[in-house]
């Protein structure tokens, strides 16, 4: 079989095997071909350019949302196919698509439609009486890669545009048997050409006559002489529109004739309108595809605009999208009731193009406001927003950096044997494993009052800000105890972490600390701390892998809470860079959830702890022989059996003027 080399670069994305292997075997061997949708979307990151032939079954929503977002990005570069079974999806997709082709499909019908795309030229009418008009516009556009017709009066432009479909109508005013005017209006009754662009030029150019254009449905008024490059500018400018999907609307509307109207000043903006009844087969359509806008009446066939509310609430938030009524202009107590429910606007009818247009572009600037707020506060944590607010409202235009003394309590945790599971699983997998720990991780520190400073590869950097520094200890102690059942929640419910569960290790410590802006001032700021007892927590929750345990809090943080928490004094020590020595804790639980055993263990090794401090290695070595009994697994590292170890050392040549403090030589 001949194969067309003509096409340039193709990338399909075939879900259904079957065809996918039918198009294997009939097609170039250079054409690529992907299963995951998301394979095929850096495939175009890599390289913008050719034709994308796409089809699913099971993601084709998500297919289509990743077309509206590349015809934004990559207009005149890629060109997209849409493979699809459901003839309805054409309707909410044409202008993010470049063709709409019903599944299944032969080779040959396919490859002729990819050559019609790429080898198609845009048909342009031109409707003027005078034939030196025709000879000015006509060979330019031509060479600039349009396909001209010409008509020299209304009537003869009606019968061609009915019968051509051009891509584009450029009409003069004064003409016989039809004028400018009539012949625009009639066009505009054809359905196919109801949103087509027309382009009315004329030597009438008066304010009035333009009016009287745009009231024939003209989208756009050039004085004559035509000025060619910008005719071309103009042209380039209303096919890349158009071509171009916006925000989707849907229109439950029961009158064809406002329905119809409506539809037709959306499309002209570039807005991919759809059009339904009901209140039942509104909430269908949403519940398969996402609009950002719904406009529908306020009584529908089948209830009212507060019933399609309620039944766009019950749906996922991305496919609800924002309300807006059409109601009368004497009915005010019905608009502060549709208001009241949760509308977002209110059209009044009758209405003109500007005034719909004005309600919708500003509803959807609103959602999308909102929206856009809601993914940043899950980029930056509340002290963040509250500094960037204060800096917005008492700064003004300067750019002053800001720094304050604050008491906070400061937590880092890390997973333990990270770098193992990375190597066990795939990076989707591993990538998951962590979102899902950050997850539960971030609704567990949001509820107990902390913020998230943030997230450093499987590590986590949190705060609890309280100018009494007991107050903010105690949430931070709190979120500590609680993390231990959520996680073990968590891994029960999650397909991988069942049978190779996460585990993690935790530090803690309370101090002044500095809030402040850090970074470059001209490109990018983060809100962060610093200061000594940020360090401090950090060495804590790594120093927690020497004593073999999951968390190490210090005395700064566990000593005003020994009434609420239950604790084992770990160790005395100097971190490296630091002469003064912190007593480091083991936190158990709160009062009353800690067992007996874990009692027993913290009294012992508390006995074992002083003979130790005082410098009696051999009578303490055997005290910790006795509570590494106690210990949860005492064949492994643990508090201990490490400084048991440590009293051996330490026995056979005991340091000049020991204090109890042991020095950590790491971070």
């Amino acid at each position: 079989m001949m194969r067309n080399r003509s096409l340039g670069k193709v990338v399909f994305c075939i879900e259904n095997e079957l065809f996918r292997s039918y198009l294997k075997s009939t097609l170039r061997p250079d054409d690529e071909f992907f299963i995951d949708y998301r394979e095929f979307a850096l495939k175009v990151a890599e390289d913008p350019q050719g034709i994308l032939v796409l089809q699913s079954d099971s993601h084709e929503y998500d297919m289509l949302e990743m077309c509206k977002k590349l015809k934004r990005l990559f207009p005149d570069t890629i060109k997209i196919v849409l493979l699809s079974a459901d003839y309805r999806v054409q309707e909410y997709a044409h202008t993010s698509i470049d063709r709409f082709i019903q599944f299944p499909v032969s080779r040959d019908d396919l490859v002729a439609a990819l050559n019609d795309l790429v080898h198609k030229k845009r048909k342009i009418l031109l409707i003027d009486d005078s034939r030196l008009v025709h000879k000015h516009i006509c060979p330019p556009l031509a060479e600039a890669g349009y396909e001209t017709f010409s008509a020299m009066d209304g009537q003869e432009g009606l019968e061609k545009a009915s019968e051509l479909r051009p891509d584009l109508v450029i009409c003069d005013i004064e003409m016989p048997r039809l004028n400018g005017f009539e012949a625009c209006r009639a066009i505009r009754r054809i359905p196919e050409l109801a949103s087509m662009p027309i382009i009315m030029s004329s030597t009438l150019g008066s304010l009035a006559d333009q009016r009287r254009g745009f009231a024939a449905g003209v989208d756009e008024y050039i004085t004559k002489p035509v000025h060619i490059p910008d005719l071309l500018s103009r042209l380039e400018r209303i096919f890349h529109r158009n071509l171009v999907g916006r925000e989707n609307v849907l229109i439950v509307e029961n009158d064809p004739n406002i329905a119809r109207n409506i539809t037709t000043t959306l499309t002209k903006q570039g807005f991919c309108p759809r059009v339904c009844t009901g209140i039942k087969d509104a909430i269908k359509i949403l519940q398969k595809f996402a609009f950002e806008a719904v406009i529908s009446e306020t009584e529908l066939p089948d209830g009212s605009a507060i019933d399609l509310l309620r039944g766009m609430q019950s749906l996922p938030r991305a496919h609800r999208g924002a309300l807006a009524v059409l109601t009368d202009h004497d009915n005010q107590a019905e608009v502060r009731m549709v208001m009241q429910a949760g509308a977002k606007g209110v059209i009044l009818k009758p209405f003109n193009q500007d005034a719909l247009l004005a309600n919708i572009e500003r509803m959807i600037a609103n959602q999308r406001a909102e929206n856009e707020k809601a993914h940043i506060e899950k980029y930056v944590s509340k002290a963040s927003r509250k500094m960037a607010l204060e800096k917005s409202i008492l700064s003004g235009a300067e750019d002053t950096t800001r720094a304050y003394s604050r008491n906070a309590s400061i937590f880092f945790s890390d997973i333990q044997s990270f770098t193992n599971r990375c190597e066990r699983y795939s990076p989707r997998d591993v990538v998951d494993q962590l979102n899902t720990l950050f997850t539960v991780m971030t609704r567990v520190i949001m509820e107990s009052g902390g913020d998230i400073d943030k997230f450093i590869g499987d590590a986590c950097m949190a705060f609890w800000i309280d100018d009494e520094p007991a107050r903010s200890s105690a949430s931070a102690l709190g979120f500590m105890s609680r993390i231990r059942e959520e996680l073990i929640t968590m891994n029960k419910q999650h397909r991988q972490l069942k049978a190779d569960p996460i585990a993690i290790r935790m530090g803690l410590n309370t101090g002044e600390v500095i809030l402040c802006d850090i970074g470059a001032a001209e490109a990018r700021i983060d809100l962060t701390m610093i200061g000594d007892p940020v360090n401090l927590a950090a060495r804590l929750e790594s120093a927690g892998k020497q004593y073999g345990l999951d968390n190490l809090v210090s005395e700064f943080a566990a000593e005003s809470q020994f009434e609420g928490f239950d604790f084992r004094l770990v160790d005395s020590v100097r971190v490296k860079g630091k002469e003064k020595a912190v007593k480091i804790y083991e936190l158990l639980g709160r009062k009353g959830d800690v067992g007996a055993r874990q009692g027993d263990l913290a009294a012992a090794y508390a006995v074992a702890f002083e003979e130790y401090r005082r410098g009696n290695f051999d009578v303490a070595g055997g005290l910790f022989a006795k509570s590494s009994a106690l210990e949860s697994d005492p064949a492994a590292l643990n508090p201990s059996l490490l400084l048991r170890k440590r009293c051996q050392v330490l026995g056979q040549k005991a340091p000049p003027n020991w204090d109890g403090a042991w020095t950590l030589a790491s971070k």
